[in-house]
């Protein structure tokens, strides 16, 4: 496979994902679709189809047979052992210390024009704007009581990570591997920090530890699931969040209830 079209596989959703958050959302809200639903259909519904097309190319283009087994093996579903936890352990708080380092260049990238983010975007994904912890609502949406958020929110979103890492580590990497040897991890993460995530372009400094560290790791262990599992777990604390503020919105309104009655 040319360069190219592994430019292209990063190109094409990080093109996608890029016009919803700018243009697609702002046209779904305006026609009156809640900002919740526009905001993440476009951003997780290219992602998600990365899953069945990996699967889709393995099969079409290197006549892979569909089998558990043979997925396993392709795609590096591997164990992780022991002593790669203590690795994946390091590689998260690696990635969480200098992420923290990096945020104040995003909070100045971010008040110029050209890096700035839509003004719809509710923090803590736009770095301009206050938020509060635990939050009230997200995305438009009151938290108090919302437990179905995330009973919807929390799966959706893993299975759009693990779409993710099968399409990057399990189907590109290898490849890249064969081409680029032990620096494949390098190009796998610019792509998909600097092509797929280009509609954080505010975030362009701060996101290189996690971006670089997962396929990092990706190819230090030979397993997918240990670079699904960063990324998983480097996503948790948004789920964290989300539950304190559900918990939190719906003790207040209860206690108020008790005090008016």
């Amino acid at each position: 496979m040319s360069i190219w079209v592994q430019i292209l596989l990063f190109a094409i959703p990080g093109f996608l994902i890029y016009y919803g958050v700018f243009y697609g959302t702002p046209k779904l809200v305006g026609k009156g679709i809640p900002l919740i639903y526009s905001f993440w259909i476009w951003l997780w519904v290219p992602v998600l189809l990365l899953l069945p097309l990996s699967i889709g190319m393995y099969i079409a283009l290197e006549d892979g047979a569909l089998t558990v087994g043979t997925i396993q093996q392709r795609f590096r579903l591997n164990p992780i052992s022991k002593g790669d936890w203590l690795w994946i352990g390091l590689a998260i708080i690696f990635t969480i210390v200098f992420e923290q380092m990096l945020e104040p260049i995003g909070k100045i990238l971010a008040k110029y024009k050209l890096f700035s983010p839509p003004s719809y975007l509710p923090a803590p994904f736009n770095p301009l704007k206050k938020f509060d912890i635990p939050p009230k609502e997200f995305f438009g949406v009151s938290l108090k009581g919302n437990w179905k958020l995330l009973l919807f929110f929390i799966p959706i979103h893993l299975i759009a990570m693990f779409s993710e890492e099968m399409m990057w580590r399990g189907y590109l990497l290898p490849i890249q591997e064969s081409m680029f040897g032990d620096l494949a991890w390098m190009l796998n993460g610019i792509l998909w920090a600097w092509v797929l995530h280009i509609v954080l372009k505010w975030h362009i400094i701060g996101m290189i530890p996690s971006m670089m560290i997962v396929p990092f790791m990706a190819q230090y262990t030979q397993s997918t699931w240990a670079s699904f599992a960063i990324h998983a777990i480097g996503n948790a604390p948004l789920w964290i969040l989300l539950l304190i503020g559900i918990i939190k919105a719906t003790k207040t309104s209860d206690e108020k209830q008790k005090f008016n009655s």
